[in-house]
């Protein structure tokens, strides 16, 4: 099943031209994300598997250069503090509902790398942005057999404190 992505950055205007995704958001090729847990696998004492502090990844997008990139790469340089930036995931077809939704806080952009092939096939070259956090949500939203949005289910991780709802 084929998707769209849709990035929002706080404080940074992109070019989407995506009818559900206006006022500053940015297109994306493609994402990736996750999480590893990064217990021991001994036994603890009290029979269980031990576990550790979670490692999660940067959020990181691949999308095409655009009029965000130059405040993108500046803010990298920075090391600038932004609010919160929203990844969106929605059907390509249909209503173009959105599936799959990942809000991070407390953002640093730890790379911006650009980069593409003049013999390539993209319009314009492409970067990749990894984005450092220190809180994600999570917000999964199935349909129903009649295609209208069903209850979503979230959860969330606050990386300072440990903690996750």
């Amino acid at each position: 099943m084929a998707f769209d992505g849709f990035l929002k950055i706080d404080t940074i205007t992109g070019e989407c031209t995506d009818s559900k995704h206006t006022g500053g958001w940015m297109e994306v090729l493609s994402y990736s994300w996750g999480v590893a847990q990064a217990g021991s696998g001994s036994i603890s004492a009290v029979g269980g598997m031990s576990r550790g502090k979670a490692d999660f990844a940067d959020l990181a997008v691949v999308k095409m250069i655009d009029k965000a990139s130059p405040a993108l790469y500046k803010a990298c340089a920075e090391g600038k503090h932004i609010k919160s930036a929203i990844l969106e995931l929605c059907q390509a077809s249909g209503q173009k509902h959105c599936f799959m939704k990942y809000t991070i806080s407390d953002v640093i952009i730890r790379s911006a790398r650009p980069g593409g092939s003049c013999q390539g096939s993209e319009g314009r070259p492409l970067e990749e942005l990894c984005l450092d956090y220190s809180k994600i949500e999570f917000e999964y939203t199935p349909l129903k057999q009649d295609g209208t949005p069903d209850a979503a289910t979230k959860s969330s991780w606050n990386l300072k404190d440990n903690t996750g709802t």
